[in-house]
C-alpha cells in the first residue's frame, strides 16, 4: 500500500489519479486552493473508498508554509509519504500575448513554476529524512518546446518545469529519492473546455479537428498514469501517455479523427 500526495486534485487529472490510486488500495492526500472543494472531495472519496485512506487540506502551492503544512498533515495521517505528485497548475486565457491581461501573468508563473519548486523541495527533504520516496512533476504543452498561439505564457512555464525536473533528476542520483515526469497528453478537462469556449468559430473548428484525434478523457488517461507510477522503480522515469509515434498513428486513423469528444459540452 503506497501513500500519495497529489496537489491540484479536486478535479481533472489530479482527481482522476486520486481515484485510481484509491482503487489500487493506496492512501491518498488531496488538495486544492479551495477548502470547500477539498472537503467535498474528501466526502465523495470517503464514501466510496473509506475515510481512513483519505486526507485532504486546502493549500495554495505558491505559499511554501501551506505546502509544508500539506506534507506535515499527510505524514501525520499516514506515517510516511511514498509518492508526491506536483499536479497543480493554471493556464492563461487563450489570447495573443498582446491581448493577455498583465494581471494573468503572475498567477500562472507562480503556480506552475514556483509552486512546483516548493512542492519538489519540501517533498525531497521529507523523503530524504524518511529514507525513500518518489516525486513526479506533470509536464504539459510547451514542455517539448512546441508552440501554440494563445498559450505562450503557460507553455513557457511548462518548458521551465521540464528544465527543473531534469535538473532534479540529476541531483537525485545517489539519493534515496527518485524523480519522474508525467506527460498526460491532451486531456478533456475544465481547463481545455474553458479555453475552447473563448475561441472564435475558425479557431474552434481547427481545435476540435485536432483534439478529436489526439485528446482523451480523464477516465482513459489516469489508469495508465497510475499503473506506470506504481510500477516504476528508477530515477528519471518519463511516463508519457501520448508519445510521438502514437500521435502520428492517430493523425492517420479514421477511428480517432472521426470521434466527437465535445458535443456533450455544447461545442
Amino acid at each position: 500500500m503506497k501513500t500519495v500526495i497529489i496537489t491540484g486534485s479536486t478535479r481533472g487529472i489530479g482527481l482522476g489519479m486520486a481515484e485510481e490510486f484509491l482503487k489500487r488500495d493506496c492512501k491518498v492526500a488531496v488538495s486544492s486552493r479551495s477548502s470547500t472543494q477539498v472537503q467535498a472531495t474528501i466526502k465523495a472519496l470517503s464514501s466510496k473508498y473509506g475515510a481512513d485512506r483519505i486526507y485532504g487540506l486546502a493549500c495554495d502551492v505558491t505559499d511554501s508554509t501551506g505546502v509544508q503544512a500539506l506534507w506535515d498533515g499527510a505524514y501525520k495521517a499516514f506515517g510516511r509519504i511514498d509518492i508526491w505528485i506536483n499536479n497543480a497548475g493554471i493556464t492563461n486565457s487563450m489570447k495573443s500575448l498582446l491581448e493577455v491581461a498583465i494581471e494573468e501573468v503572475s498567477p500562472v508563473v507562480n503556480t506552475n513554476i514556483t509552486g512546483l519548486i516548493y512542492g519538489s523541495l519540501i517533498a525531497l527533504r521529507g523523503m530524504i529524512a524518511q529514507g525513500s520516496g518518489q516525486i513526479y512533476n506533470v509536464y504539459g504543452h510547451g514542455s517539448n518546446d512546441n508552440k501554440v498561439a494563445g498559450l505562450h505564457i503557460y507553455g513557457t512555464t511548462k518548458r521551465a518545469v521540464r528544465y527543473f525536473t531534469e535538473a532534479l533528476m540529476q541531483d537525485a542520483e545517489g539519493m534515496p529519492v527518485q524523480i519522474g515526469a508525467i506527460s498526460p497528453g491532451i486531456v478533456v478537462t475544465d481547463f481545455l473546455i474553458q479555453d475552447m469556449r473563448t475561441m472564435d468559430a475558425d479557431q474552434l473548428a481547427m481545435a476540435k479537428a485536432l483534439y478529436n484525434c489526439l485528446a482523451d478523457t480523464v477516465e482513459t488517461v489516469t489508469p495508465f498514469l497510475t499503473e506506470r507510477i506504481l510500477e516504476n522503480n528508477i530515477n528519471g522515469a518519463d511516463i508519457n501517455w501520448l508519445p510521438e509515434e502514437k500521435v502520428n498513428e492517430r493523425l492517420n486513423s479514421d477511428q480517432y479523427c472521426s470521434r466527437d469528444l465535445f458535443s456533450m459540452y455544447g461545442l
